[in-house]
């Protein structure tokens, strides 16, 4: 005789088929990631100039490629270092719905707002990337990094990290039941805009963690992955505060070390 399932194990919290289709996204993002950085190593590439970029988006005649490939390692980038630290909030979501607040198409549609602002802001950066680089405030892929853009992003880092409106940001992130219960719309556009908003706030508490990469390499695997701990470590509502304010800290000295000892 079949046993039938204890309802105690089987919990939201249990890998349904969403969360294994949740988790294998992020292993995926990772190993693209990974293997970017493999192609990368191995064949460098020279960004074309910021007229360029432009042209290649209202031209057929302009290549492209380097603009998508570079899109698409900040794409990938954003969905590796950033959907670890969306699981707390989709764990809400399905703590909602057990209560019948939700469904399970809205935990893939809250999903795709929060993704739909991560890949808007891969191509503002991919377009401030390329546009740096047109005024040799940023190398291209074999060029070498000028000191100054590393100590002034590390210092509006560190500095970003102890204002008033980060940490309105992570009261947010840390608690993203706020973000469900503000909600005005109901049903799957309810939840994709709660996922467009929720994104929104991670973004206002990440962006210039996030702009760190600009200056450590889009490709730098241990580099995002210590990012990545700290993101996920900063929006834990009682550790979090152990962290934030100490990282804007480091950051801050880090600069000031980096241009003491240039």
């Amino acid at each position: 005789m079949v046993k039938s399932i204890n309802p105690k194990f089987w919990s939201p919290r249990i890998p349904e088929i969403q969360w294994v289709g949740m988790y294998c996204l992020i292993l995926i993002s990772w190993l693209v990631l990974f293997l970017f950085g493999i192609y990368q190593s191995h064949h460098p590439v020279n960004f074309f100039d910021f007229d360029d970029l432009i042209g290649s988006l209202i031209s057929p005649h302009y290549h492209h490629l380097d603009f998508m490939f570079l899109f698409g390692m900040w794409g990938i980038m954003a969905l590796a270092m950033m959907l670890p630290s969306f699981v707390p909030t989709l764990r809400v979501y399905e703590d909602l719905r057990s209560t019948g607040s939700g469904s399970r198409e809205g935990f893939w549609v809250l999903t795709l707002g929060y993704v739909t602002v991560w890949l808007i802001y891969a191509i503002f950066m991919t377009v401030i990337q390329i546009y740096l680089i047109s005024l040799n405030i940023l190398p291209d892929a074999m060029g070498d990094l000028n000191i100054y853009p590393i100590v002034i992003l590390f210092l509006l880092a560190g500095i970003y990290q102890l204002s008033n409106f980060k940490d309105r940001c992570l009261t947010y992130c840390r608690n993203p039941l706020l973000i469900f219960l503000a909600r005005g719309e109901v049903g799957l556009t309810g939840e994709f805009y709660s996922g467009i908003r929720f994104a929104a706030w991670c973004l206002g508490c990440c962006f210039f963690l996030m702009a760190l990469c600009l200056i450590t390499g889009l490709m730098n695997i241990a580099w995002m992955g210590l990012l990545t701990i700290i993101i996920i470590l900063e929006k834990l509502p009682d550790l979090g505060k152990y962290v934030s304010k100490p990282l804007g800290i480091v950051l801050i000295a880090t600069s000031l070390i980096i241009y003491t000892f240039q």
